[in-house]
């Protein structure tokens, strides 16, 4: 499929959402937003990756078009689901993208994708452990309003400021309480590791990560991790999108088995 078949096209619900379509683009990458948010949050990054890297956004239902939709709470079939539109809109060469919880859909899908001979070329995950170490909260989403807001920042599911945005707590928590009820539904079973790259986005100030932590994505893949610090904290793409932009628009046009330029090689493992 062409690059910009659907992009004009494309219906409310859709499971991706082509925030860029260009024809000249070398890759498209497939990015699943943080917990509770919908493809407009991706929006600042697929302009800071044009016109290499061809962005669409995942589509879940319970945010933006899809509001008037129930939010899926249920792991294992929504993979399928949206690796079967992985498949079907992948064009000739794909990586992924996933941040904050958005990783572990990603990492999810590019396994998924991987055992049906669908390759990505690329799997980029930004401010997550690896998913056999990661810290999920098994009951979060079950809590009170009050004590689910309290906590949030914590547990990496929203910044300090929109927490303590009252007015906006109705808007954001329907689909922050699904997404957690999504994740807590993972429980990590031990793979082959996977012929797919992984590059590692991480803030040098991120308090929620460890270096263990993200060293363990070396225990997903066969062919190498690099990790590529970021001056930030937790939240890259608020703080530092346009960093998060240049280290993957430069993986996605590095040969997969060719090593880290020098300028990269510092945070490289």
């Amino acid at each position: 499929m062409a690059i910009a078949d659907t992009a004009a096209t494309w219906a409310s619900d859709s499971w991706f959402v082509p925030l860029r379509a260009d024809a000249e683009s070398a890759v498209r990458m497939f990015a699943f937003p943080h917990a509770g948010a919908g493809p407009g949050s991706m929006a600042s990054l697929a302009a800071a990756c044009a016109p290499h890297v061809d962005l669409w956004a995942a589509n879940l239902p319970g945010r933006q078009a899809r509001q008037r939709e129930p939010a899926r709470t249920d792991l294992e079939p929504l993979v399928d689901d949206l690796a079967d539109a992985v498949a079907t809109h992948a064009g000739e060469r794909f990586t992924l993208f996933g941040y904050c919880s958005g990783a572990l859909l990603a990492y999810l899908v590019a396994r998924r994708l991987d055992t049906a001979g669908v390759v990505a070329a690329r799997l980029f995950v930004g401010s997550m452990a690896a998913p056999d170490v990661a810290e999920i909260p098994r009951r979060l989403h079950l809590l009170p309003s009050e004590l689910f807001w309290q906590q949030l920042p914590a547990q990496g599911g929203a910044s300090a400021e929109l927490a303590a945005r009252r007015d906006m707590r109705p808007v954001f928590e329907p689909a922050l309480r699904a997404d957690f009820a999504l994740v807590a539904g993972y429980r990590h079973r031990s793979q082959p590791p996977m012929s797919i790259p992984i590059t590692v986005l991480y803030g040098d100030a991120d308090t929620l990560l460890s270096r263990g932590g993200l060293l363990g994505w070396r225990r997903q893949t066969s062919v190498g991790v690099d990790l590529r610090e970021i001056g930030g904290s937790h939240w890259l793409l608020d703080e530092a999108v346009d960093h998060v932009a240049r280290a993957i628009v430069t993986a996605s046009l590095r040969d997969p088995l060719q090593p880290p330029a020098a300028d990269e090689q510092h945070a490289s493992e």
